[in-house]
């Protein structure tokens, strides 16, 4: 590895002297700069595999080195040393493009899994427009699914953690997927886990060993933790601590390095849970150094048609047939309802119409609506909340899915593209 190069960016010549040795010693070629200046000038004659800078510097900091490294170089990635209690000024590095931080007094084996992982996100074929593996985009048009289409692409190659917030049912999910599936990350299986489905799942287990599990089963992957103001608070600060420290004790009482890329969701308002201390302050700030707003199908109709079509030919794929199509009526009526329900309620209805319709062709009356275009196959929402109302959306989705498998649960949750411990919750959840 003596051709990978290394900038180390540190003004106190200890540090800077203890870094080139612990890097040499992984057979890294690697330059020093003790400014913020100097950094600039090294980098306009090298190609760096990595770069490291300290958060202090001379004549500047180290978010502008990371700010001038990802607008001059982007292949190259940034990490930024940090003292200890100032996860504020890390966040920011992060907002700013930086790869990741690592904090005083620092851990050299830390030290070495963080270069590694950025040598590493440098090679990586992502970086070349390699091509991705599953889905990678949400279908539609608009102006929004543009953008969050472009986010999904950009956050890809980042190794922040990424806060998705909105409505229920607004693919946050299906975006998280695909940021994974255009990741470096692919070649590992995309892993969830539901935190508050997690509370009834082992009861044998504490909240903090169940972490520690799905941690292990997602080192080196990405992990989607959804709901995550259900862990208990004590078990907040557990997860904040092991961020910062960035490894974990196993089951097996072995210290693992954590390599895990958070995408997570909350089942309130996060800033509001902070501020109530219903909420770790610390972990709050690590887990939501990005935000990504989803918004309710409601507010982008014109991308009905196209997500309709991609949710028949998914489907269709299920089915092992051809996808059916939708008439011009059967589509006015659609894209005039408001879908309270979001996507799900779209998937619900157009998987009805499409198992009672004829000769492949979806017309208005498959739908299933009445004379004032609300959808029959549902109760209406009169005397519902919104959560009642998706619940009703998820039975009919659920005893569709086993009605399809002959009640195989297993091929239900694939049908559903749940895991089968989160359809054995939801089962039992919505008394099925």
């Amino acid at each position: 590895m003596s051709n990978v190069k290394i900038l180390v960016v540190d003004d106190e010549p200890d540090i800077l002297k203890l870094l080139e040795m612990t890097l040499n010693k992984m057979g890294l070629t690697v330059y020093t700069a003790p400014t913020l200046g100097a950094a600039k000038s090294v980098l306009e004659k090298n190609t760096f595999h990595f770069c490291l800078t300290d958060m202090k510097l001379p004549d500047g900091n180290g978010i502008e080195l990371v700010e001038h490294v990802h607008k001059n170089f982007p292949k190259t990635p940034i990490a930024v040393i940090t003292a200890y209690g100032t996860i504020h000024h890390a966040v920011e590095a992060l907002k700013k493009g930086a790869f990741d931080f690592i904090s005083k007094p620092i851990s050299l084996q830390v030290l070495r899994n963080l270069v590694a992982n950025g040598i590493k996100e440098f090679e990586s074929p992502t970086n070349e427009n390699s091509t991705p593996k599953g889905k990678t985009k949400l279908a539609g048009s608009s102006e929004y699914i543009q953008s969050i289409n472009k986010s999904i692409a950009k956050l890809a190659k980042s190794q922040s953690t990424v806060y998705i917030e909105g409505p229920n049912c607004t693919s946050k999910k299906f975006i998280a997927q695909c940021i994974h599936n255009l990741s470096r990350r692919n070649d590992k299986e995309f892993i969830s886990f539901d935190c508050i489905e997690d509370q009834n799942d082992s009861p044998e287990m504490s909240e903090y060993e169940r972490l520690i599990a799905v941690l292990t089963e997602a080192n080196g992957s990405t992990l989607f933790m959804e709901n995550i103001g259900f862990l208990k608070i004590s078990t907040q600060s557990s997860l904040a601590k092991i961020l910062h420290d960035k490894s974990f004790t196993n089951e097996d009482n072995e210290k693992v390095n954590l390599d895990v890329r958070f995408i997570v969701t909350c089942n309130h308002n996060i800033d509001e849970a902070e501020k109530l201390d219903k909420f770790n302050s610390e972990l709050m700030e690590r887990m939501t150094v990005i935000k990504l707003f989803t918004r309710p199908l409601a507010d982008h109709k014109d991308d009905i048609p196209g997500l309709s079509k991609a949710i028949l030919t998914e489907y269709a794929e299920k089915w092992q047939q051809l996808p059916c199509k939708i008439d011009s009526q059967a589509l006015h009526t659609l894209c005039s309802y408001n879908f309270p329900g979001n996507i799900l309620e779209l998937k619900s209805i157009l998987e009805r119409a499409a198992n009672v319709c004829e000769n492949d062709i979806i017309r208005e009356t498959d739908l299933g609506f009445d004379d004032n275009q609300q959808p029959k196959l549902l109760s209406q929402r009169h005397n519902k909340n919104l959560e009642e109302y998706i619940n009703e959306i998820e039975i009919q989705e659920i005893t569709n899915a086993l009605k399809l498998t002959n009640n195989n649960k297993t091929a239900a949750a694939k049908v559903l593209g749940i895991s089968f411990r989160a359809l054995r919750y939801r089962i039992k959840k919505l008394g099925l």
